[in-house]
């Protein structure tokens, strides 16, 4: 009973081990949030389309973007995403961004 207990652990072990590259992207931990001024926004469609940039980037937990009042405000894993890189994403979506509120 025993070394059967103890190959079922060894084979497990092999397995996630053999799998790692397939595990999806650990969840980002939300410890930081910044809010951003964003010019160039005309439409809800440029709204939406970096909004769903910003999501896409690792290490980002929310974001919400709003046309009315042209901000996006980020919630994100600080330990995995710097305020550059999302200001990098708002400038390669085709905006300007600038921090307002950190």
């Amino acid at each position: 009973m025993k070394s059967l207990c103890l190959s079922l652990l060894l084979t497990l072990s092999v397995l996630l081990v053999c799998q790692g590259a397939d595990r999806p992207a650990l969840p980002a931990l939300a410890s930081g949030t910044n809010t951003f001024r964003i010019t160039g926004m005309h439409c809800a469609g440029c709204a939406g389309g970096l909004d769903a940039e910003l999501r896409l980037t690792p290490g980002v937990a929310r974001a919400t973007v709003t046309l009315t009042n042209a901000t996006a405000v980020v919630t994100f894993d600080t330990n995995r995403v710097a305020t550059a890189k999302l200001l990098k994403v708002i400038e390669e979506a085709g905006f300007k961004g600038t921090v307002i509120k950190p």
